[in-house]
């Protein structure tokens, strides 16, 4: 290669790497913000431009140099994705529904059977398990402070072969936890594999396929001396700032032979009190996540290296109303099924301030499981209709003080009228309709707006609930069968009905009711794949870390 050849091409690497280490930082928004320091794109004689990058002069009268060199502006070297891209806005499938409701005790996730992908195959029901998890934004704090996390999928143009390291950890028990975050930080932060320690190359090469080893090698950025990465970025936002320059100085260290695990953490993992940084917002630490395939999660990180996650498997079933649009059975297809009948000489039972609810009285409540049937009368109610002015007044429903029941015309008035403990009662139920109601509203606008209909149907499945809740207080067997399969079957339902609403245009992934009129005594759903790794938590505090999850348990 001539002379004036070698120079060109070392000056354009040079440029390169001082463009392609601005654009990892993938935050073009934040960045593009008016500035006397912004570089514009022009043409220039090379010494004194390059001096400002404190690069070294050009000896002009080299044969076959130009004379002037192309800059680009800061606009144009942000216009890149980073390997990442994943953030809070992709955290779409927060279910507030589901807040507040309590599923019993989990069970372990890690003591069922596994598919080829490392899948648990999971039956109705709630599971837990501590997996490995993994820190994929360099540059901000670790988990704590209360932030809620809420499930994303891997985003970015290396956001495969990232899900792919993160699910085959599994059948890699002689890899360490330590050597995956080493290669995870290598890529996001566009090291060269080739200039990083042995070890972390071996690791790759049973993790990754020689062609994506190759296309992380070519994506790779050098090098840039401190006061050179200052002059680039010191104009932009801190937390920017805070980024990109935690992965240049990762790349510093990973192209270490020597680097140690701990100097790379202090990088990566920031100390103190982590502010709430720019466009956060609150996620309840306790909040439901749909994921796509059907099932619903949620997220508990102790420190960015482990994990709580747990997974509420919803239960298929077929709900049956009549023309009243009120709940008369609900089927979940292996002999468990519950009935109602309504107290028709009552009918409804207008709500006083709410035009679009009624209150009916239970005639007969059937549960039923295999071999056993249990039927309590004249108990309970339920609303049906949705709360839409916030004003009912339930003691407009309470007639005196008390009623002298002597006869059967005065038992029927006195189930048409609601004493004073039946209107708090009731009062505590519509409150807790109502806020349902609302979060119902706010989550359609999430998601693709359910219909009307759909929406009044999920909040009438919550409202029969709680009518069945009460008609077993006072029937010792009744209770006794309540509080067994029957409420967590219920539960189970009320979710599957928000899974189907949330999917929508994709409603398969929360199983398929087959209700079969002859089955056998105890069938259970075909099993959801529960698949942990492979997808990122992501916190509602945009200055804490965005984690990534492992199929390998803790």
């Amino acid at each position: 290669m001539q002379a004036s050849e070698q120079i060109m091409y070392s000056l354009h690497q040079t440029l390169s790497i001082v463009g392609l280490t601005v654009v990892a930082s993938g935050l073009v928004g934040m960045a593009a913000q008016p500035s006397d320091r912004t570089l514009k794109p022009q043409t220039v004689s090379p010494t004194p431009r390059l001096a400002q990058f404190g690069l070294p002069d050009i000896v002009p009268d080299v044969p076959g140099l130009p004379d002037t060199i192309p800059i680009p502006g800061l606009d144009d070297l942000l216009a890149g994705d980073p390997p990442l891209t994943t953030s809070l806005a992709d955290v779409t499938r927060e279910v507030p529904l589901l807040d507040g409701e309590a599923w019993g005790e989990p069970q372990p996730l890690q003591n069922l059977p596994q598919n080829d992908r490392g899948a648990y195959l999971a039956t109705p029901g709630l599971y837990a398990i501590q997996l490995e998890s993994y820190c994929l934004k360099p540059g901000t704090h670790g988990p704590g402070g209360g932030d809620g996390y809420g499930y994303a999928p891997l985003a970015g143009p290396r956001a495969e072969m990232i899900r792919k390291i993160l699910r085959q950890t599994v059948h890699h028990p002689n890899i360490s936890q330590r050597q995956v975050q080493v290669l995870l930080w290598g890529i996001i932060a566009q090291t060269r594999l080739s200039d990083m320690d042995a070890e972390v190359q071996q690791v790759a090469r049973q993790l990754l396929t020689e062609a994506e080893i190759d296309t992380i090698n070519g994506d790779a950025l050098g090098l840039i001396p401190d006061g050179m990465r200052r002059e680039l970025l010191g104009h932009l936002p801190d937390p920017v700032q805070r980024v990109l320059n935690a992965k240049a100085e990762l790349r510093e260290q990973l192209s270490r032979s020597n680097a140690a695990y701990e100097e790379l953490e202090a990088i990566a993992i920031l100390d103190g009190v982590a502010p709430t940084g720019e466009g956060s917002r609150t996620i309840p630490s306790q909040r439901w996540s749909l994921h796509p395939d059907g099932y619903f999660v949620r997220y508990f990180p102790s420190g960015y290296r482990r994990t709580r996650m747990q997974a509420l498997v919803p239960r298929p079933a077929t709900v049956v109303r009549d023309e009243r649009d009120r709940i008369t059975a609900i089927d979940y297809g292996d002999g468990y099924r519950i009935e109602t009948d309504y107290n028709e000489t009552i009918g409804a039972i207008p709500v006083p301030g709410e035009p679009e609810m009624k209150i009916y009285r239970f005639k007969a409540v059937r549960l039923i499981r295999p071999g056993k049937t249990v039927t309590v009368r004249d108990q309970g109610w339920t609303f049906v209709g949705t709360p839409t002015t916030g004003a009912a007044d339930f003691a407009d429903l309470v007639q005196g003080d008390a009623i002298a029941l002597k006869n059967a015309t005065q038992l029927t008035q006195r189930r048409n009228t609601f004493d004073w403990q039946d209107a708090q009662a009731a009062n505590e139920r519509y409150q807790d309709a109502k806020d349902k109601a609302d979060k119902l509203e706010t989550y359609g606008e999430s998601l693709d707006e359910p219909t009307r209909e759909e929406g009044e149907q999920v909040l009438d499945q919550d409202h029969y609930q709680d009518g069945l809740e009460t008609v077993v207080e006072n029937d010792p067997e009744a209770k006794g069968e309540w509080l067994g399969e029957h409420f967590r079957r219920t539960q189970q339902a009320w979710a599957y009905a928000i899974c189907r609403i949330s999917n929508l245009g994709n409603a398969h992934q929360c199983g398929d009711p087959d209700p079969d009129p002859d089955p056998d005594p105890d069938p259970d759903p075909d099993p959801t794949p529960v698949e942990p790794g492979g997808d990122a938590a992501v916190p509602g505090n945009t200055n804490r870390q965005r984690l990534g999850l492992s199929n390998r348990a803790w």
